[in-house]
C-alpha cells in the first residue's frame, strides 16, 4: 500500500473515534484556506476543478453502472424512468448537462433511436466514455460558460440528473435562463431542492447538513423559487422512492409551449 493512502487510512480510524462535534471543528482548523460561501467566484472555480481534473479509476464505471449489462442496478433504473417520462416521447432532440459518461443518454438512445442527442460535462474522461457508446454529439465544457460553449444549438429538451446541486446557487438563475433559450419545448431536471440553498455537504466551515467533503460541495437548491423568479410555471413531483438517491429526489419539468 502507497505511502499516503495509510495515511488517509490511519487518519479515518483515528477520526472515527472522536466525537463528530469535535471532528467538524478540527477539520473546519484545517481547512482554514476554503472559500467563503459568498465568494461565488471562487467557489466556481473550486467547483470546476473539483469535476475537471483527472478523476479515479472508478469514476467512470461508478457513474455509468453497467447499463449496458444484464445485471440490474438503481442507477440502470433510474435512466430507465427518466428515459420513460412523457416529454421525450415526440421530442426529436435533447441535451443533457453534466452527462458524464453518458449512462442516461445511452438508455435514451435505446428507447428512442431516432432522437438527436447532445451532451456537455467538464470531465474529459467522461465525455470520452459517452462518446465511444452513444451516438451524439459530446462538449468538454463548464456549465458556468453554458452560453459560450453551446452557441445557437437548439433542441426539444434540456435536462440534469444530479448536476446543479454542485453549482453555486447565485449562478443558477443565469444557467437556467441559458437553457430556456436552448430548449423548444421542456425543461426537465432531476435534483434535490430545498428552500433554504441547503448545503449538504462540503468545507466543515460550511457547516454542511450531511457529510463534511471539503472542496466536494453539493447543495440542495431552490430552484422552485429560481424558476418562479424567472416566469417558468412548472410542475414538481418526488422521483420514485425506490429511484431517490443522495442529489435526485426531486422533477421538476418546465412547460415552455413554443
Amino acid at each position: 500500500m502507497a505511502p499516503h493512502a495509510m495515511s488517509r487510512g490511519l487518519a479515518r480510524r483515528v477520526a472515527a473515534v472522536l466525537p463528530r462535534g469535535v471532528r467538524v471543528r478540527l477539520r473546519a482548523l484545517l481547512e482554514r484556506s476554503a472559500p467563503d460561501p459568498r465568494d461565488v467566484e471562487r467557489v466556481r472555480d473550486v467547483t470546476s476543478r473539483q469535476w475537471a481534473r483527472p478523476a479515479s479509476p472508478r469514476y467512470v464505471t461508478s457513474y455509468w453502472d453497467d447499463v449496458d449489462g444484464p445485471a440490474d442496478s438503481v442507477g440502470k433504473r433510474r435512466s430507465e424512468w427518466l428515459a420513460g417520462l412523457p416529454v421525450f416521447r415526440d421530442a426529436a432532440s435533447a441535451l443533457e448537462l453534466g452527462c458524464g459518461p453518458g449512462r442516461n443518454l445511452w438508455v435514451l438512445q435505446r428507447r428512442h433511436p431516432a432522437m438527436a442527442l447532445f451532451g456537455v460535462d467538464i470531465n474529459p474522461e467522461g465525455i470520452a466514455h459517452a462518446r465511444s457508446r452513444v451516438r451524439g454529439t459530446f462538449l468538454v465544457g463548464n456549465l458556468y460558460d453554458l452560453d459560450r460553449l453551446l452557441g445557437d444549438t437548439r433542441v426539444d429538451v434540456v435536462f440534469t440528473m444530479g448536476v446543479l446541486i454542485h453549482l453555486h446557487p447565485a449562478t443558477l438563475p443565469a444557467l437556467v435562463d441559458a437553457m430556456r433559450r436552448r430548449a423548444r419545448r421542456t425543461l426537465v431536471f432531476v435534483e434535490q431542492v430545498s428552500a433554504t440553498n441547503e448545503v449538504v455537504k462540503g468545507p466543515a466551515r460550511w457547516r454542511p447538513t450531511r457529510r463534511v467533503t471539503g472542496d466536494y460541495i453539493q447543495w440542495s437548491p431552490d430552484l422552485p423559487a429560481i424558476l418562479a423568479g424567472l416566469g417558468l410555471a412548472f410542475e414538481r413531483s418526488a422521483v420514485p422512492i425506490e429511484l431517490q438517491a443522495n442529489g435526485g429526489r426531486d422533477l421538476l419539468v418546465v412547460p415552455l409551449g413554443r
